[in-house]
């Protein structure tokens, strides 16, 4: 669409001749316009879009900052799974648990979960489906977002919120890594004999019937056990 000035319209209107290098320039003048009102509108609109999309990803981000936090399993920053009847680990654990106490206050980063209790449910999310088997064939923890470790990473972790993860950095060393895990193996199949004097099959196989006997006292009645 070409636009004229309002002169040469109303002379064009009347019949009037009109000067053909006038109306040229017009038309020119007109057509310059136009584009920079169009370079304008352009630059306008890339800007407001600009604003729109940036405002779009600070609540994508911000939705999915509350999304992640709402998902976590609990508030510590990891769930250490022990043997309270070792007295070895509990000692350990008692150890961590004042630490945390005493450099978090409330705010605690290590929760810690007794396997031993008749309060323990491996199907709990909290427990990251570890089994009672599981969890006393090796130490084993869960963080916030399920994710479970076991063995040496657990120790280092946890000494690690504690202000003490120098004493087990070396276990990442891949110089001692390989023979620290090994050790640990070995430690772990024969902890209990040591600890509890009795193996670990004989308390894996303990706790299955006591949980059978459990469950067969509750067939006949509306109670439920959590195996």
């Amino acid at each position: 669409m070409f636009y004229c000035s309002s002169t040469s319209a109303v002379s064009y209107a009347k019949g009037e001749s009109v000067d053909k290098g006038t109306t040229s320039a017009n038309i020119n003048n007109s057509g310059t316009m136009m584009l920079q009102l169009c370079n304008k509108s352009v630059v306008l609109y890339r800007w407001a879009a600009a604003v729109a999309l940036t405002k779009l990803d600070y609540v994508a981000v911000a939705a999915f900052s509350t999304n992640i936090k709402n998902e976590q399993l609990f508030p510590e920053e990891i769930n250490i799974l022990y043997d309270s009847k070792c007295n070895v680990c509990k000692l350990e654990m008692d150890m961590l648990a004042r630490r945390d106490a005493r450099l978090h206050g409330s705010r605690r980063r290590i929760k810690l979960t007794d396997i031993e209790s008749d309060k323990f449910d491996p199907n709990d999310p909290v427990n990251g489906g570890v089994s009672y088997a599981k969890g006393m064939s090796a130490i084993n923890a869960v963080y916030q977002d399920g994710r479970v470790i076991e063995g040496p990473q657990v120790f280092l972790k946890a000494y690690e919120l504690v202000g003490l993860g120098w004493l087990f950095k070396f276990t990442e060393w891949p110089v001692f890594k390989t023979a620290v895990e090994a050790c640990y193996n070995i430690f772990a199949k024969y902890r209990t004999n040591i600890t509890r004097g009795s193996s670990l099959d004989d308390l894996i196989l303990a706790y299955e019937e006591k949980k059978e006997r459990e469950q067969a006292v509750c067939t006949s009645s509306s109670c439920t056990t959590k195996r």
